[in-house]
Order: structure tokens, then sequence, then C-alpha cells
């Protein structure tokens, strides 16, 4: 008996999709100030619902170098402006029955704190690629007319060193309860698109779900494989597979966007930058190790 429920434990265990803690301990800031704003990011990540549940919560603010916007003429016009982010998500998702369309704005959170949008932009072409390529600066974000400075693309090198050979950490996770992480799995393999199923996830050998991020179409997420605690549905919601060849969606899709009245009151919070666990391992902005040790003394 003690044999059998050991292995139906290891099966369980197995079977378990939930963000642990220790990878909870990837979410955190360098706590430099973003130089647009002058504003230092923070993200922090609690639980509720008995424990079923982890909450992410987070300013918005860059926590890395960052290209100077607004630049009016240029190809953007909108500032970084300071957010009020807060999701909650199930601790241990399941896989649904059938996936869900990617809506517009968030739809996952990195692991400093920044949003990630889907692979288009508001006329729904590709946002990352091609000839309707959109300005970044050169840690893959910028803001939009919200002032949410957000990835459509995998945030490399500001957020994580691709290394061949070594897998990548997470880097984010879904609105749906499971972890995204680089592209390079458990076993040293650097994944494509191709690699993976139609929300860009695949299982591990352990048997535990997770997204993966791309250098190609759609680079971050294809749609929702659990259930999204975020609504969707609607004209303005897709899933990769509608796109061509190109990553664009057919334009009988696009439709003019909803008049959505959004609460853009932000709470402003004296909160301790929460330090990621891997902050050595990440492109740091400039005159960070100057600024670390004439400027602040971090709580561990």
């Amino acid at each position: 008996m003690a044999v059998l429920l050991a292995a139906i434990s290891v099966l369980c265990v197995s079977l378990s999709h939930a963000i642990t803690y220790d990878e909870t301990r990837y979410f955190g800031t360098t706590g430099k100030p973003e130089w647009n704003t002058g504003l230092i990011g923070w993200v922090t990540v609690t639980e509720n619902d008995n424990g079923k549940r982890w909450v992410f919560e987070s300013n918005g603010i860059p926590d890395h170098d960052t290209g100077e916007f607004p630049i009016p003429g240029k190809g953007n016009p909108n500032a970084i402006l300071e957010q009020a982010y807060k999701q909650g998500v199930m601790k241990d998702p399941e896989i649904a029955a059938d996936s869900s369309c990617l809506p517009m704005g968030p739809i996952g959170m990195a692991v400093n704190g920044l949003p990630l949008f889907n692979p288009w932009n508001s006329d729904f072409d590709n946002a990352v690629d091609g000839s309707t390529r959109e300005r970044f600066d050169l840690c893959q974000g910028h803001p939009d007319s919200k002032g949410r400075y957000h990835y459509h693309q995998q945030p490399s090198e500001c957020l994580f060193k691709i290394i061949p050979g070594v897998p990548s950490p997470i880097i984010g996770v879904a609105y749906d309860g499971f972890a995204i992480y680089g592209p390079v799995d458990e076993n040293g393999k650097t994944l494509k698109s191709a690699d993976l199923d139609e929300c860009h996830g695949r299982f591990r050998a352990d048997g535990v779900y997770q997204y993966h991020t791309t250098d190609d179409f759609p680079y971050i997420l294809g749609c929702f494989t659990g259930t999204p605690m975020i609504n969707v549905g609607g004209n303005n919601c897709h899933k990769a597979s509608e796109a061509d060849e190109n990553g664009n969606l057919p334009k009988a899709a696009v439709v003019e966007e909803e008049d959505i009245h959004v609460d853009n009151t932000v709470v402003h919070r004296n909160v301790e930058p929460r330090i990621p666990l891997n902050l050595w391992q990440r492109r740091l902005p400039k005159g960070y190790m100057e600024w670390l040790y004439s400027k602040r003394v971090f709580r561990s």
C-alpha cells in the first residue's frame, strides 16, 4: 500500500502545472530608476484565495535601459506612464478543453512586472517582423497610447540571456496561470514555433506544461491553453493560427476598437524593489553597478 501511495504521489506531482515558489523568486526588478520618468519599477507576488492563487502586481515601469519616449514624428508619440497592474492566476492551472484567443492589451506579465502583449499591432498586423514592424528600443519594448511599456516579442538580453545549450529561466506568467520560459528547453535545445503547439507551449518530460518564447512568430503566445483569468472573446480576440504566413490577421477580422472605459488611477506605493533570483544573469542598465553601491542598499 505504501508503495502504491508513493507512486500516486509521484504521478500527482508530475501532472501539476503550478508555478512554484522558487519560480516566483525570479519576479523582481533591478531597482534602478527608469531614465524617461525617474520612477522605479517594482513587482510583487503574493497569495490569496486560501493559497489557491498567485497575485502578480506591478507599477509597469521598466527596470532596464529604454529608448527615448515619446519620439514624435519617428514612429512612437507615446510616453511611458506608471500603471497599476494586479492580476491573480490559479496556482495550479489546468489544461482547458478548448484553447482561448488572445485579446488586445496584457495577456501575461514578465518577471520584471512589464506586460506581455499578443503579436499584433492595433491594425492586427505583425508588430514584430515585416513591413508592419513597429519601432522598438534595444530591450524590445515600447509604450502604447495608454503609456503601457510592453513587449510583443521575446524580451531577451535585458530580461534574460540566451545561452545555447543552457536551459532558459522562467521569464513570465501567462494570465491562464502557466509559466512562460525562454527558448532553450530543459534538454538544451533551442526551440522554434514548429516545436511547440498551437498556443506556443509544450509538455516537459515530467508532464508539466509551460509556454516558451521564440524568435519567430508568434514570439510569446499563440493562444491560451488554460482558462485565462481576463476577459477574452469578441471581435478583437484572435489566435495565432488565424494569421497568414506573414503573421497578419485577415482584414475582415479588423474592426473598430471598442470604447472601453478604463480606470487609470494609479495608486502610488512605496514598495521596496524585489530582487530577482537571476539578477546577475541579465544585461543590467547602464551605470547600474555604480548606482547600486553608491545610492541604494537592497533588502534580500
